[in-house]
């Protein structure tokens, strides 16, 4: 299949006096006028803040992450983060979540200890970002492009953080800009699959050698994608593109062969939410799906057993979120951050968990 260049232009984003923001895909002229007064419209009811969320709705039979049926069970709250921020992402490195950046805290750079449930503040960010890429590999922090400002436009960074030192350091850009994609550490090497800024190719950086190759994407082109490593392959995980929407299909590589295959659909289409490994699983939990009003941010989570080889529902998150990193530990499922508000900035910085 011919792989197409990404035109996407960037998503435009705009605050009113409450932080909303409003994320577009251009086609036509009159969709342009239809998303001018659907934000007309948002301006005038004002974008409030939503009411705090009930405690969660038990799932019976809903599966755990150890493998044993939930009874009366669901997310948990864990303690808040420092900085209430969405759109950004969490590496993990030696059982810490290192956390940088995003909508709230463009400069802010903290670690959370799952074991002790404990926030720590780290030196800021070299720049401001969101929407960048981020992951740990081989005991450091590397995060990778997104957008500075509210102009959206992508950056080629590369920011290294050494948690030993507590130092950052700037390693070489990226051959392309790109921001809304997932970075993965897979074996030797770091794989940067989706987003926008570029082409839809995926990236593969060598830190050791500081060394990019450009390799072929998923078949299918998408941003605000969430990807993990599971089993020696990389799982790229719903996301969404201009004139499609939000997908709920999966598509995986093989590092050994290079090739790309079909994956398990999930049961919902979801863009800007988190997955992670998490022991034998993989959890996706969230999002937001953007188009014809209601915008509507994603409280809903599922988990792949590859026993079943299948996606089953797992409990509601208490509330819609998006724009947040889901990490595992220990066979728990973390959520940190992300705003209540699908196309909008409405953070909370609530930290939930579930096992």
């Amino acid at each position: 299949m011919k792989r197409r260049e990404n035109e996407t232009s960037m998503p435009s984003e705009r605050r009113t006096e409450r932080g909303w923001k409003s994320e577009r895909y251009v086609r036509s002229g009159a969709f342009i006028l239809q998303m001018a007064t659907a934000m007309l419209l948002l301006a005038a009811c004002g974008g409030g803040v939503s009411s705090p969320f009930a405690a969660p709705v038990a799932d019976k039979t809903a599966p755990s992450l150890s493998g044993t049926a939930t009874v009366g069970d669901g997310w948990r709250s864990g303690a808040p983060m420092p900085t209430a921020r969405s759109e950004m992402r969490a590496a993990v490195v030696d059982s810490i979540f290192y956390v940088p950046g995003g909508f709230g805290g463009l400069t802010k750079f903290e670690a959370y200890d799952p074991a002790n449930d404990t926030w720590t503040p780290l030196a800021p960010l070299p720049e401001p970002a969101h929407h960048m890429m981020a992951t740990g590999h081989n005991g450091k922090v590397f995060v990778f492009g997104g957008a500075r400002t509210m102009a959206w436009r992508a950056t080629e960074s590369v920011f290294v953080y050494d948690p030993t030192t507590a130092a950052w350091a700037l390693a070489g850009s990226m051959p392309e800009r790109r921001l809304g994609g997932e970075a993965v550490s897979l074996g030797d090497f770091i794989y940067l699959v989706g987003g926008v800024g570029g082409t839809t190719a995926m990236l593969r950086y060598d830190p050791v050698e500081d060394s990019w190759s450009v390799l072929p994407g998923p078949s299918q082109p998408r941003e605000h994608v969430a990807a993990t490593a599971f089993d020696g392959e990389l799982w790229v995980i719903g996301g969404r593109w201009q004139g499609i929407g939000a997908l709920a299909t999966v598509e995986i590589f093989d590092p050994a062969s290079g090739e790309w295959r079909d994956g398990p659909a999930l049961n919902e289409a979801r863009s800007g939410f988190g997955a992670a490994t998490v022991g034998e699983r993989i959890v996706v939990a969230g999002g937001e799906i953007l188009g014809p009003r209601p915008w509507t941010a994603l409280a809903s989570a599922e988990v792949y057993d590859p026993a079943s080889a299948v996606w089953s529902r797992l409990p509601d998150l208490p509330a819609g979120i998006h724009g947040m990193p889901v990490a595992g530990h220990a066979g728990t499922a973390f959520v940190l951050g992300g705003s209540d508000q699908a196309g909008g900035i409405d953070n909370r910085g609530r930290a939930l968990k579930y096992r």
